[in-house]
């Protein structure tokens, strides 16, 4: 079974007001696809998300994450050119298959107010992913949009996208990296046995060793990356999904009314967009001024590198531009300081990413109280 990190919201107590809708905010790995690099980010989310809670309704909101499809040994047959890792198609359908498949488990005390209630579906769904996980968790969205009927129970509300690789990742400093070594004879279709034999050649405690003093990870991603490196089939499944992700993230192919929400959202839920002094609009640029209610809160959230390796500036900025004038739609930030692509490799940064993602969990729960 693939590694899954599940954190459930702290149960109300018997007499307490009951939360009035329970949500679930599913993560998406980037590539590697490991969860547990995330175990700190996730866990300071956890921890924002309780502290918030006084016990007056609101909205119970469970944190669920695992491995993306191949990174665990124990879950498949052994790779071979018979059978190959997952591409990025085969993960976007994979993660669909698993978010609509997750169900509210009420607490002891009953979490919707009935004790003793089965499992049902989340009122609601907020996507997260990070990097590649953008891209997945956008994809589940358009394909849950043309084709409902797969999973009529999903109610997907809100997507959250951290450094995300939406388009033309080849573009990026290091998508061109990769464009280069690939274009050497061969190397494409054995990069995977190359890897495996170097590493190979490196004990477990050196390769450790490495990623801790050299690269600087905290000792438990290090721990992660580590025993990914000498998984047996964890380094084939990173590059086969790379590769993939080179030949199909590119020109964006999603219609604008994926970007939009809808009537049936604004009924179900009655948000309000404040656009004032604390609020960044779409166009990421603080306004000043009285607040005044004006748009939907937004379905996407987006927070992008300052310089992502894996972004390319020009790209990005000509993506935010075409979200301009889809106003309230989709909120979009870029760093301002030097948070790096892989923020979950440190604790600092996974924390400042943590806090900036309860910052959009409370301006939707604020828009739901207005």
């Amino acid at each position: 079974m693939a590694p899954a990190i599940s954190l459930l919201a702290k149960p109300r107590q018997r007499g307490v007001r009951p939360y009035q809708r329970h949500g679930l905010i599913y993560f998406i790995c980037g590539n590697p696809g490991l969860v547990n690099y995330y175990a700190v980010f996730l866990d300071c989310l956890r921890g924002m998300l309780d502290d918030e809670d006084e016990g007056s309704g609101g909205t119970a909101y469970d944190i669920y994450g695992r491995n993306l499809l191949g990174f665990s040994d124990d879950e498949h047959e052994p790779f071979s050119t018979s059978n190959e890792p997952w591409d990025l198609d085969g993960q976007i359908d994979g993660m669909y298959r698993d978010v609509a498949s997750k169900t509210v488990i009420p607490d002891e005390a009953g979490a919707e107010g009935q004790e003793g209630e089965a499992a049902r579906p989340y009122d609601f769904v907020v996507l997260m992913g990070h990097s590649v996980g953008a891209y997945i968790s956008v994809e589940v969205f358009h394909r849950h949009m043309q084709d409902p009927s797969r999973a009529p129970h999903l109610n997907l509300q809100h997507g959250f996208l951290l450094f995300p690789t939406l388009t033309h990742i080849a573009n990026s400093p290091k998508g061109r990296n990769v464009g280069l070594l690939m274009s050497i004879p061969g190397l494409e279709t054995n990069a995977h046995h190359l890897a495996q034999f170097i590493l190979n050649c490196i004990p477990y405690v050196c390769v450790l060793w490495i990623i801790r003093n050299i690269l600087g990870f905290t000792p438990e991603t290090a721990e992660v990356t580590a025993r990914w490196l000498k998984s047996q089939g964890g380094v084939w499944q990173a590059i086969h999904l790379g590769l993939s992700e080179m030949r199909t993230i590119c020109e964006e192919k999603w219609e604008q009314e994926l970007w939009e929400t809808t009537a049936e959202d604004d009924d179900i839920n009655s948000y309000n967009y404040y656009r004032g002094k604390s609020k960044i609009p779409a166009n990421g640029e603080p306004q000043g001024g009285t607040e005044t209610p004006e748009q939907q809160i937004p379905k996407f959230f987006i927070f992008y590198g300052k310089n992502d390796h894996w972004v390319a500036n020009h790209v990005r900025d000509a993506f935010i531009e075409k979200r301009k004038s889809e106003k309230g739609h989709t909120k979009i930030q870029v760093d301002e300081g030097d948070i790096p692509h892989a923020f979950c490799v440190k604790e600092h940064t996974s924390w400042v990413i943590a806090k900036r993602v309860y910052e959009w969990v409370k301006e939707i729960e604020d828009g739901q109280q207005t």
